[in-house]
């Protein structure tokens, strides 16, 4: 199904921590469950769960970001290790590495506290060095932008040092601006992403008339926009293509859209069509959100939702 291919991925490095523990008794301290913890599971987070993710589907992964130097890092590292994912990230001492602790309390996600130094970080020149010296040797660059911060300083070097160097760049975007993403290959924003950026759509037909807009100012190649429950919507110069959700039981979409970035960059650097990897993408959402938390798609789970569909 996919080469073994390299990719680049470079984003927002964060540690997803999942604290499991049953509740039988409210506080009598204030009107919350006490949740006694049975079981703490590590993730890789935000851009490593994406290298997570590609690693699953056979890819080689060099993953590049900007973190701290801290048990968070060591933690991180420890979970990584059993992937073949070269995790190289410029470290800053005066940042926290992004964690996301969540408390799951009988099975129901109860709350999510977060540490994170949002946009504190100066090291983004360092980054950029390291991004010119493993890029070379990349087939698709993956820029994982979950506005911490890290990418949009780079963004522009990075895809005029890749279409320079003809590397498509593919990108998950966040924030209220996506100057800053023009003349990618392709950028991937779900609904709420889409809507903050163009606005409000009527119906179906504005909401394809904005996306061919987006793609024209942006310069880009191409366009993914995913709906949830309601599949995918493929913006290219020749055409609009829509894709239907190929699972219509919603059990948790963390880490959906960075399955479906991971598969599209590893099918398009495996030299299958822009509607090939989408179709493949589609397939593989729809089993990610079948799990609690983030999971990684293989090969071999594609291929049986496929041959079962």
């Amino acid at each position: 199904m996919f080469k073994k291919k390299n990719i680049l991925v470079i984003g927002d490095i964060m540690l997803d921590k999942y604290s499991h523990g049953s509740v039988s008794r409210i506080s009598p301290e204030a009107p919350v469950p006490i949740v006694d913890i049975k079981k703490i599971i590590f993730k890789p987070g935000g851009a490593s769960n994406v290298a997570k993710n590609l690693s699953a589907l056979g890819m080689n992964v060099t993953l590049l970001g900007i973190t701290g130097d801290d048990p968070e890092l060591k933690e991180l590292i420890k979970v990584l290790r059993h992937t073949n994912i070269k995790f190289d990230p410029v470290k800053d001492i005066n940042i926290r590495t992004s964690l996301k602790s969540r408390i799951i309390g009988n099975d129901q996600h109860l709350i999510r506290l977060d540490h994170e130094d949002k946009n504190k970080s100066n090291m983004h020149q360092e980054l950029y060095k390291k991004v010119t010296r493993y890029a070379k040797d990349a087939d698709v660059i993956v820029m994982s932008d979950y506005d911490k911060g890290v990418i949009k300083p780079v963004s522009e070097k990075v895809i005029k040092f890749a279409n320079q160097n003809s590397i498509r760049v593919v990108i998950d975007p966040k924030g209220i601006d996506y100057s800053m993403y023009k003349g990618a290959y392709m950028i991937k924003p779900n609904e709420l992403e889409f809507t903050t950026i163009v606005g409000e759509s009527k119906n179906k037909n504005e909401m394809i008339k904005k996306g061919k807009q987006l793609m024209k100012d942006l310069g880009l190649k191409s366009l993914l926009l995913t709906l949830g429950k309601n599949g995918m919507i493929l913006f290219s110069k020749d055409s609009v293509l829509t894709f239907p959700t190929s699972q219509k039981d919603v059990y948790d979409v963390t880490g959906a859209g960075d399955t479906v970035i991971s598969v599209i960059a590893a099918s398009l650097a495996s030299n299958k069509t822009l509607k090939k990897s989408c179709e493949l993408a589609n397939v593989a959402a729809g089993l990610s959100i079948q799990h609690l938390g983030t999971v990684s798609i293989s090969k071999s789970d594609i291929n049986n939702a496929i041959k079962k569909s």
